[in-house]
């Protein structure tokens, strides 16, 4: 696992793997828009020889519509790439993007849930290969992944606050502020005591 994917080693041919992976994408909703064959490609324009190695680009396109009307830039970013490769050794990995890790450069709430759930769909795909070891991993991310959106819109909830002329408009968002604050701690298991401490109140 990097900074930027997860992914694992599986026990069958790289061959038998493609289409596994493809599969389990498709169980989840993604299409491969793209199949780059890097190995073939190193061949034919440097004549140089490596192990097998695909790139697959996967979509799944109400997802990627959501994003797009978010954030038109998006496909910047897109598709979400998953990587089948051999190496020296003749073991084969099967490595996918981590959404959670690209998309938060977009720094907008929706994408930020939105990754979540895309990361949820892959770790799926990566427990049907048979590493159900993965799920760990996807549950801790989802947790940061709803602390970050819960953290993004406190801020924007704060923003409304300060922004407010009508005093008993102010005290509907500070409630309203208050009332988020104790949901996103029992969220992660506490209880909140006391001030808050963004506001004070």
């Amino acid at each position: 696992m990097t900074k930027y994917g997860f992914g694992k080693t599986v026990e069958i041919p790289f061959d038998d793997a493609i289409v596994h992976v493809t599969q389990a994408l498709q169980d989840e909703g993604f299409g491969i828009l793209a199949d780059i064959d890097v190995a073939g490609t190193m061949k034919k324009k440097l004549n140089q020889d490596m192990p097998p190695y695909r790139i697959l680009g996967a979509c799944n396109p109400p997802l990627a519509q959501r994003a797009l009307e978010s954030e038109p830039s998006i496909g910047l970013l897109l598709p979400c790439n998953v990587v089948v490769r051999q190496d020296e050794a003749g073991t084969v990995h099967v490595e996918f993007m981590d959404p959670n890790a690209v998309l938060e450069l977009v720094n907008k709430p929706e994408i930020t849930a939105l990754a979540s759930e895309v990361r949820q769909r892959l770790e799926r795909v990566s427990v049907a290969l048979g590493g159900a070891e993965e799920a760990t991993s996807a549950q801790a991310d989802e947790t940061m992944a709803k602390v970050k959106v819960d953290t993004q819109q406190m801020q924007a909830s704060m923003e409304k606050i300060h922004q407010a002329q009508d005093p008993q408009e102010q005290q509907r968002l500070m409630r309203e502020h208050m009332q988020q604050m104790r949901e996103t701690m029992r969220s992660m298991g506490g209880e909140m005591h006391g001030k808050c401490m963004c506001c004070g109140h």
